[in-house]
């Protein structure tokens, strides 16, 4: 019985496989594909932007292979090669003053320094960590005392947790603003 094909096309011939490439034409065709890509870091200069020629053909562009030699046209001349000319990018133009200024303004900008967030009340802090921390807590000595019936929470722990969280709830209740600012007269947030 034959291998089922893995990518469940049954274009597949019999006796079709790749050939074994020797390492010479590996190296060819590694050397075409690095030529066809050029200098990506060669700067363009202002002629051959203004240029508006259409980009040479691709067999007009001369490559170089690693001796040196060119596979570019039999009627070329030597000296004379094709440049590729690439359109112009969203980020291409010359630079306004303002836009300078903006860029300038925005290249030295500096986020402010967060506030500490424990460090303002520890009233605040310590009835928030009850009020999550509690029943946090409680859920966890649950599950622990279902997958393990051995171990036993007192009922007194259950009291205390009860108490601590009913007293961190009263504590952000009561610190919650009563009135509103004397320079805020909007409805909330507006859209």
């Amino acid at each position: 019985m034959a291998a089922s094909n893995t990518d469940d096309r049954d274009d597949d011939v019999p006796g079709d496989t790749p050939r074994e490439l020797g390492d010479d034409d590996v190296a060819s065709r590694w050397a075409d594909i690095v030529a066809t890509l050029g200098d990506i870091e060669a700067p363009r200069t202002d002629d051959e932007a203004d240029d508006g020629e259409k980009p040479a053909e691709s067999s007009q562009i001369s490559r170089l292979d690693d001796e040196g030699a060119t596979d570019g046209p039999a009627d070329a001349e030597p000296g004379t090669e094709s440049r590729l000319i690439l359109p112009a990018g969203p980020r291409d133009w010359p630079l306004s003053p303002e836009t300078e200024a903006l860029e300038e303004a925005e290249a030295h900008f500096t986020p402010p320094e967060p506030p500490p967030l424990l460090s303002r009340d520890p009233l605040l802090t310590m009835a928030w960590g009850f009020v999550v921390g509690v029943p946090v807590l409680a859920v966890i000595g649950m599950v622990v005392s279902a997958a393990v019936p051995s171990i036993a929470i007192p009922p007194l722990a259950g009291q205390i947790g009860i108490g601590l969280f009913v007293a961190g709830l009263g504590v952000l209740i009561w610190r919650m603003p009563h009135q509103r600012d004397p320079d805020d007269d909007g409805p909330g947030a507006v859209v």
